[in-house]
């Protein structure tokens, strides 16, 4: 028989395996237990020992678990099914094995009912779990179905699965009402507010600082808890990126030892709220021609920061206008006379009192289109003095007689280095707007599913998903989504174990998959709002919030079209440097590769061929999209260099080749994300799941194909009739599809009540 190590506690083990049986201790059943446990009369050691175990950063491990449900199964056998059903008449049926049973009094009993009852329905379904014979009731209920979601889902969600199931659990207590929302500005943001101390409650607000601050040192997680709370309220994503990402993640990022051992914990447990001040009116995205000063004064050994005009007040700052008490602020650094570019300084804008501090300028935007959850706001500094040590200076540092050092000697090469660092931001939040996305298709094509109109005479009405029209809007969107999630893990990877000379490409690819990713965001909730009809309209179907939210998403983090832009230049580089490093062999051997890539598929007999072996295999697919990509990469640099070449300057001659630019840049990120698709079905060993997202593949080929079919056929890569068996094929693809998007749309995971809400008639 299985012991348990500590005997006092063994009444109490059916709770607190009901509590921690979904790997989640709630905010309200932390308050429920805490609350209960205080009234029983239990002596000062069991007390403890409770409490032990009612924190949700140091949660029981799986190993624990399995030993606290083993012992409980083994020693409950002569209870009868009746007592069974109590997890009471369980603790009090194991208390009896014990020596001695003096844990049993009124105020203890009392308290342990109000509990069972309390965590009703969670309650029922643990004592099930723990007694019945599950795996024969799971087979007894489970449809036939060509494709299981549950699978799926795991290859979507892979090692992050355990993370976002314990986030779905959590935004099941009643504490994170998201639907009920106020409407009201002010008791919204404090909502959000409160939402976001809850998640710092339970660890999350630490997750991508190293260990020894509570995190894991590991982007890729905190992008996978980014993703997962966009599908409940994106003000809380927000304000939570804001805080924890942005704010905290300069303090990690620009800080250095004496900062992350200062400040970080704190940041962590919000009881430091801060925003990222990095933004101002005149200069947007210009960041290098900030106009804020911080200038080293020497008499004092501090820093004095200045906002030289109302032009130049830092603007659009989440956490400013009502919650932060710091800022991370991006000014000119100045001593000596000197200006060495921009720098983080860490500043305190409130006090304890949430009064702005002297010098001090706190405004409010006000209502905005969307995320009125996020209290955006401006900030004004008049000579405001701050300690030198609040310099962030991993990348450049001031001593007490004013000279400055950086460890990286080029000003150019030090601010892109340190803009660099926080390039986690760009990748996340076109990941949080495809859940968006993914949230809108779950709810227009299972509404469509569900809803019929018209049919042929005398019989049924028709779901509306049945149509051909209807699946043409949806089922090419439902691909991009898969499409752009494989892209993201693939640039999540990237990012997470990218080498120093690697930094700046990776930048540009991030930046160019933000701006095609969000602008698919807001095209698909568009097409799905307007598929869903007059219903798509209301509140209750979720597309007003969705819309409002995320249509900043295209500006932020860089506005879209200048993040193609960097895309774009980082091409022309990376031509340059080749051609650069190339002999009079290897320029010879580029041109005969162009040559014999006209020769293989530029051939009559290649663009012509219209068979469906040829168009679905990889290798037709991949190359189509690689010859846009380098057709469009060499046409700019002839036209920048045939302008440069006849006298004109190198800023005119982008500015004139900015269509193009852009044109190339979007062909490279068309390029990168399918072939991260086609590596991604080729990895997938069950044959149900491949043949359907092979499907999902092809159908973002050939919509891509057909998207651009005016390129193709200009240039001759297709011919007409070629172009017209594509068309075809996406019919063909498009009803494939259809059948198991239901499934593809479960593996979402998008939260149940959502969609039982968007579905309800009446």
């Amino acid at each position: 028989m299985t012991k348990v190590l500590a005997s006092p506690i063994v009444p109490f083990l059916p709770l607190l395996y009901v509590a921690w049986a979904d790997g989640v201790l709630s905010p309200s059943e932390i308050e429920l237990l805490k609350q209960e446990f205080s009234k029983a009369d239990l002596p000062d050691e069991i007390q403890s020992l409770l409490n032990k175990w009612l924190d949700p950063k140091n949660p029981p491990s799986a190993t624990q678990l399995n030993h606290w449900k083993k012992y409980i199964v083994e020693n409950i056998g002569n209870l009868d099914e009746e007592n069974k059903k109590s997890l009471f008449n369980i603790g009090y049926h194991l208390a009896t094995l014990q020596e001695g049973g003096e844990w049993l009094n009124e105020s203890t009993k009392k308290s342990l009912l109000v509990i069972e009852s309390n965590l009703g329905i969670i309650c029922s379904e643990a004592i099930r779990d723990l007694l019945l014979d599950t795996k024969s009731q799971e087979e007894s209920k489970k449809e036939e179905t060509k494709l299981d979601s549950k699978q799926v889902s795991l290859i979507l969600e892979g090692e992050h699965f355990n993370l976002k199931q314990r986030i779905r659990e959590l935004f099941k207590d009643e504490k994170f009402d998201t639907d009920n929302r106020s409407h009201q500005l002010k008791e919204y943001r404090e909502e959000v507010y409160i939402w976001t101390k809850l998640l710092a409650d339970q660890g999350f607000g630490t997750l991508a600082f190293s260990k020894e601050y509570g995190g894991t040192g590991n982007l890729k997680v905190y992008g996978a808890m980014f993703e997962e709370i966009a599908k409940y309220d994106i003000s809380l994503l927000i304000k939570f990126g804001v805080h924890f990402g942005l704010f905290g993640g300069s303090i990690y990022w620009l800080g250095t030892e004496k900062h992350h051992k200062k400040y970080l914990n704190k940041i962590g447990n919000l009881e430091m709220p801060g925003c990222f001040a990095m933004t101002e009116m005149h200069h947007g995205s210009n960041v290098r021609e900030l106009q804020t000063t911080a200038t080293f004064n020497l008499d004092n050994n501090s820093f004095v920061i200045n906002t030289p005009t109302q032009n130049d007040r830092k603007t659009y700052i989440g956490n400013a206008a009502q919650h932060a008490k710091f800022a991370s602020v991006f000014a000119q650094l100045v001593t000596l006379g000197e200006s060495y570019g921009v720098h983080a300084f860490l500043v305190q804008i409130r006090d304890d009192n949430m009064n702005p501090m002297p010098g001090i300028t706190i405004g409010d935007n006000g209502i905005k289109m969307g995320l009125n959850g996020v209290d955006n706001g401006t900030l004004h500094f008049n000579k405001v003095e701050i300690p030198a040590e609040n310099l962030l200076n991993r990348f450049g540092n001031v001593d007490e007689k004013g000279n400055y050092t950086s460890p990286i000697t080029s000003s150019s090469r030090r601010f892109f280095t340190m803009l660099g660092t926080l390039v986690g931001g760009r990748l996340c939040v076109p990941m949080a707007g495809l859940s968006a996305a993914k949230k809108a298709l779950a709810i227009a094509i299972q509404f469509s599913d569900s809803r019929t109109q018209f049919g042929p005479p005398d019989k049924p009405a028709q779901s509306i998903l049945d149509y051909q029209t209807h699946q043409k809007r949806l089922m090419p969107l439902l691909a991009n989504a898969y499409a752009y999630h494989f892209a993201h893990q693939y640039m999540m990877e990237r990012f997470d174990d990218r080498t120093e000379e690697e930094g700046q490409e990776i930048e540009a690819l991030a930046a160019g998959l933000k701006a095609m990713s969000t602008w698919n965001t807001t095209a698909t909730i568009q097409e799905c709002r307007e598929a869903c009809g007059g219903k798509g309209y209301l509140n209750e179907m979720y597309f007003a919030d969705l819309k409002a939210d995320t249509d900043i998403f295209t500006t932020f983090e860089g506005d879209n079209t200048v993040l193609l832009q960097l895309t774009g230049k980082s091409r022309l580089t990376y031509f340059k440097q080749a051609f650069g490093k190339m002999s009079m062999w290897d320029t010879v051997k580029y041109v005969t590769e162009i040559a014999s890539t006209n020769i293989a598929e530029l051939n009559p007999i290649v663009t012509r061929n219209t068979s469906e072996a040829h168009l679905l295999s990889n290798e037709f697919q991949l190359a189509a999209f690689k010859y846009r990509e380098t057709h469009s990469l060499r046409t700019v640099a002839m036209r920048l260099n045939k302008r440069i070449k006849s006298g004109m300057d190198s800023y005119q001659a982008f500015l004139e080749t900015q269509v193009h630019l852009l044109e190339m840049a979007k062909a490279y990120i068309d390029y990168v994300v399918m072939e991260q698709f086609i590596l991604k079905v080729n990895s997938i060993e069950d044959a149900s799941i491949k043949q359907s997202l092979s499907n999902l593949k092809n159908l973002f080929a050939f919509n891509n194909l057909e998207q651009n079919k005016g390129w193709f056929l200009e240039n001759e890569y297709l011919a007409p009739a070629k172009s017209k068996a594509i068309s075809k094929l996406i019919k063909k693809l498009i009803k494939q599809v259809k059948v198991d998007s239901i499934e593809l749309t479960n593996a979402f995971n998008i939260p149940s009540h959502m969609i039982n809400n968007a579905l309800a008639f009446g």
